[in-house]
């Protein structure tokens, strides 16, 4: 399957950013886009429910368990949060989470890089800032903590 959240849409001779989520499932016989439906539900670690503002730029990153982690980007007045978003696609209707985690956050960045390692450890590499160009930092989050049902 492939997911996609955000990025630019055109609307008459505006370009805004796109809060939808869409999946493709490339595994059956005749593949089509479906447009997810996202509630909003609890945050994991006791935040309201919420969906993330329409962005660009950001990075996802699929866990092992299916569940997707969305970070950064550009979102409206050129700043973005260092809120860190879950979501299952699989879910009849996938509900936002904000994932809660102890630390300090990296700083908001758009255009950065991630990827997971070994399952249970998501880097962050780079970015652009409104103070700050280009970051050159490099942060790790360590979900092997984690509870599953976070996840």
């Amino acid at each position: 399957k492939i997911f996609m959240f955000g990025g630019l849409v055109k609307s008459g001779q505006l370009r805004l950013r796109s809060g939808e989520a869409y999946t493709i499932d490339i595994g059956n016989e005749n593949p089509r886009w479906r447009q997810l439906d996202c509630g909003t539900l609890a945050g994991v670690g006791g935040q309201g429910g919420v969906v993330p503002p329409p962005r660009l730029d950001h990075v996802a990153v699929s866990m092992p368990c299916g569940r997707i982690i969305i970070f950064g980007g550009s979102i409206p007045g050129l700043h973005s949060s260092s809120q860190l978003f879950l979501i299952d696609p699989s879910e009849e209707k996938p509900s936002w989470r904000i994932l809660n985690v102890p630390g300090q956050p990296p700083k908001f960045a758009w255009g950065h890089s991630t990827c997971v390692v070994g399952g249970t450890r998501v880097l962050v590499l780079g970015g652009h800032t409104g103070e700050e160009w280009i970051l050159n930092e490099l942060h790790e989050l360590c979900l092997a903590s984690r509870h599953d049902s976070d996840l």
